[in-house]
């Protein structure tokens, strides 16, 4: 893993990357927000880390600061990773990853929370273009908590984004065991199966996360995806379409959009 790491350093393409492989890390740090759970947190200060939280999400700026106020204040762990969340906002995605990290290292919290720090910390390397160090936080992760399917999916991203999609779909198929009805993990293996040119498991990964999640986005992406690939332009069109509607102004929107635009100058040069 470690020297297939090294030679993508994806700077400059994680994007384009990230949109093959699923539109994935939309709200990037806010998913693991739950530092609270399961630590001895009063309801005064649990209720501070979530207003923290909030703030760090709707103005990071503002959010920033004042976890940075509130950990000089003592805050502790919920405010060390509130600075987190509002370095990931701020797409300052190498520091939040470095301070997670750090967190994890030196937090008491049970282990779930220490898992899901690391794993934080590694979908921030990983949007920081860093997939080696990302590889690294997800395997720890792992390596603590086996039985959580986010973790596996969490990991099998970054394989994927490595162009690893045979292990990543082996992660899948983990996550998969563990939780037969989750949506993210049926759509990413739908995706590396895609990216195999295995088109038919494909399909049959896509249209059962659509049986669980009809609106699902990232989904009807996929599925539009695999109809042009089998040149059924129509039905192409009118998933990318749906997708535009539910989610303008997004990056999956925007790939939506060119992909229609690719589909109209195809079909006049014919």
């Amino acid at each position: 893993m470690s020297e297939l790491l090294a030679r993508k350093t994806l700077r400059a393409s994680s994007l384009v990357t990230m949109t093959l492989f699923g539109m994935v890390l939309v709200s990037l740090g806010l998913q693991r927000q739950a530092l609270a759970q399961g630590t001895d947190m009063s309801a005064e200060d649990a209720k501070q880390y979530q207003d923290c939280l909030k703030l760090a999400r709707l103005k990071p700026e503002d959010g920033f600061e004042s976890a940075i106020a509130w950990r000089d204040m003592g805050g502790g762990e919920p405010a060390k990773h509130c600075v987190a969340v509002a370095l990931i906002a701020l797409e300052k995605y190498e520091e939040a990853a470095t301070r997670l990290d750090a967190l994890a290292d030196e937090s008491t919290s049970p282990q779930q929370v220490v898992a899901g720090l690391l794993a934080q910390a590694g979908q921030s390397w990983m949007m920081a273009g860093n997939l080696e160090f990302a590889w690294r936080d997800q395997s720890r992760a792992l390596g603590i908590v086996k039985n959580d399917p986010t973790l596996w999916v969490d990991r099998a991203m970054v394989l994927g984004m490595a162009g690893q999609y045979w292990d990543s779909i082996d992660d899948l198929n983990n996550a998969l065991d563990l939780d037969p009805n989750n949506v993210e993990a049926l759509i990413y293996r739908g995706t590396a199966w895609r990216m195999l040119e295995t088109y038919d498991l494909a399909m049959t990964d896509i249209q059962r996360a659509l049986e669980l999640s009809p609106q699902n986005i990232q989904a009807l992406f996929e599925r539009a995806n695999l109809h042009r690939i089998n040149k059924d332009n129509d039905l192409a069109r009118q998933d990318y379409l749906t997708v535009i509607e539910n989610s303008n102004g997004t990056p999956v929107a925007d790939a939506a959009r060119a992909n229609i635009e690719k589909m109209d100058v195809q079909t006049g040069s014919e």
